[in-house]
């Protein structure tokens, strides 16, 4: 059976919209407004981190749904399960390695490993593993 990809058209419109709108909005926010609004007006100044912000959280949404677009019902069971363990033990070292006194290094690394396994975790939580061995358990289970 052919998977038909889902591509998010309107999520890529409103990531290079907020893309332009940030970018263009810091070179004309520090031309037109003085020294003493953008003390004043912190929302002034941050107004194209905002927008860029947010254009790279539609991104990351952008690729969950393409990536779950082809992967939902593809992957067998047990190896989704395994992937969703390995991500959490991944959490849990960089947790750890945050959070240990002794390396500035394991502090480095653990960051890194909890943001990827965080996003790997998010991702993959929304993949759904292949239903028909979920389907011969139900049967089974309700022959009995």
């Amino acid at each position: 059976m052919k998977r038909r990809l889902r591509i998010p058209k309107g999520l890529f419109i409103a990531i290079a919209i907020l893309l332009a709108l940030g970018i263009i909005a810091g070179p004309i926010i520090q031309s037109t407004a003085t020294e003493e609004q953008m003390s004043r007006n912190v929302l002034l100044s941050a107004l194209p981190f905002i927008l860029i912000f947010a254009a790279i959280i539609l991104g990351f949404i952008a690729v969950i749904v393409i990536v779950a677009s082809v992967l939902n019902n593809q992957v067998a069971p047990r190896t989704h399960k395994i992937i969703e363990y390995c991500l959490i033990a991944g959490i849990v070292l960089g947790v750890f390695g945050m959070f240990q006194p002794w390396l500035f290094a394991a502090y480095r690394y653990g960051f890194l490993l909890l943001l990827f396994s965080t996003l790997g975790f998010i991702l993959w939580s929304h993949i759904s593993p292949s239903r028909e061995q979920q389907q011969e358990e139900i049967s089974s289970v309700t022959t009995n």
